[in-house]
């Protein structure tokens, strides 16, 4: 944006008189305001990184506008020595159902190598008082390494596939865990913060004859 110049015209007032009035205006015809620099620019913040990473935020997002972002993920491995799952995200294993703001309700799963699997929670209080939902994932490998990729999108009810929200790959063959919380403050927000949560089990190295668990607690 160029240089701010001033430009002049006259109003006529209800009385009739002509009056002088000058505003400062930037090249492209920007009133100068509180919101811009004196010298017409508009003023630069940093970027908000989008929870599905890489890219900065343009304003039309709505989970940019919340200013989340990925607290503890790293991307999963590839390559020859990686062992991939036989199915997708979009085609995660459902294996249950859990309550994320009430009760204490559980799912679990097992496996053996690398796999897509997913749980829904759903949000049951109907509380005025606002009600976090969270949720707590717990793998455990059994003979050998396992790690843990999670994947979903709290602002939005809708699949989160492209990058892990959270991911826990300790070297060795001890659990892995992670821990989700999303939806209300202290109060409610009368929407519905129930989400689908796809969780990738990855063998870093080739598949053996180690198995593993998953065990998710709601509201936990």
């Amino acid at each position: 944006m160029g240089p701010a110049v001033s430009r002049s015209w006259f109003v006529v007032s209800s009385a009739g008189a002509a009056l002088l009035a000058t505003y400062a205006c930037s090249n492209e015809d920007i009133l100068q305001g509180d919101g811009f620099m004196p010298d017409g620019r508009l003023p630069t913040e940093p970027p908000t990184v989008r929870p599905e990473g890489g890219a900065s935020c343009d304003g039309g997002d709505a989970s940019c506008d919340a200013g989340v972002v990925h607290p503890d993920a790293t991307a999963p491995p590839t390559g020859p020595s990686v062992t991939e799952a036989p199915n997708t995200c979009q085609t995660a294993r459902a294996f249950g159902t859990i309550s994320g703001d009430t009760g204490g309700a559980t799912a679990t799963t097992t496996g053996n190598c690398s796999e897509w699997v997913s749980v829904r929670a759903t949000e049951d209080s109907n509380s005025g008082i606002g009600h976090p939902m969270k949720v707590k994932i717990t793998l455990t490998p059994m003979g050998t390494d396992f790690d843990l990729y999670v994947y979903y999108d709290p602002v939005k009810d809708q699949p989160s596939c492209t990058f892990p929200w959270v991911s826990s790959a300790t070297p060795g063959n001890g659990p892995e865990s992670a821990s989700l919380t999303w939806g209300e403050g202290n109060v409610a927000n009368g929407s519905d913060d129930s989400r689908t949560i796809d969780m990738l089990v990855l063998r870093p190295g080739g598949c053996d004859a180690g198995t593993w668990s998953i065990l998710v607690e709601g509201n936990k």
